[in-house]
């Protein structure tokens, strides 16, 4: 429940951040003012994020994910020859909580679009911090599947699902059915691995 409580005091901080950078610029707000809207004090909002900036990239000042890594990792074995055969599926299921954790809507897109338009330099931010996680996930690929730093597999796994995981995010927020995340992640993902498997049928034309 807590953790519930926290979650919307952050998005909370997090759209108002944005509305009011979009309407005067970062420079044109103060953290008190943020504040004053959601009713907490200084302290809390820097509990929650280090900055303005961050407050409205929504990037928490301490790593809120921490347990979905431990269980990714603890998922795999380092000591096991060749690569976990459900390594993309757990990639992608990595994908699919964090999502869920994040609360993005169509609406929440369209506020940090405009507040990306009023403050550009907050999009260089936001490009070096998705580097910054995707550096961070291929680690913790060398690490769950026992591989040397560097093993391009551990770039190419991570590099793969988020690019399906950006699509995904898109026909999600765009979509006219019912299909939740996960399933049109798992329909994208099924559709890559087709791509990549030999071709079980030799009459196929290729």
């Amino acid at each position: 429940m807590r953790s519930r409580r926290m979650a919307a005091t952050a998005a909370q901080v997090t759209s108002h951040a944005r509305r009011l950078t979009a309407e005067r610029g970062l420079s044109g707000f103060t953290v008190e003012e943020v504040c004053e809207q959601v009713d907490i004090s200084r302290r809390t909002f820097f509990n929650y994020f280090a900055s303005k900036d961050d407050a409205v990239l929504g990037v928490p000042a301490r790593g809120d994910d921490d347990a979905l890594k431990a269980g990714f990792v603890a998922s795999g074995d380092p000591a096991s020859t060749g690569l976990s055969p459900t390594l993309l599926e757990d990639l992608a299921e990595l994908a699919v909580q964090r999502w869920e954790r994040s609360d993005i809507t169509a609406e929440s897109i369209r506020d940090v679009l405009t507040a990306f338009e009023r403050e550009p330099r907050l999009f260089t931010r936001i490009v070096e911090k998705l580097l910054r996680d995707e550096q961070s996930d291929v680690e913790l690929v060398e690490q769950r599947e026992g591989l040397a730093v560097g093993d391009l597999r551990a770039a190419a796994a991570v590099q793969l699902i988020r690019a399906l995981t950006g699509a995904t995010a898109r026909e999600f927020l765009t979509r006219t059915n019912t299909d939740t995340f996960a399933e049109i992640l798992a329909r994208r993902l099924a559709a890559a691995r087709d791509l990549f498997a030999p071709n079980p049928d030799p009459e196929r034309k290729s």
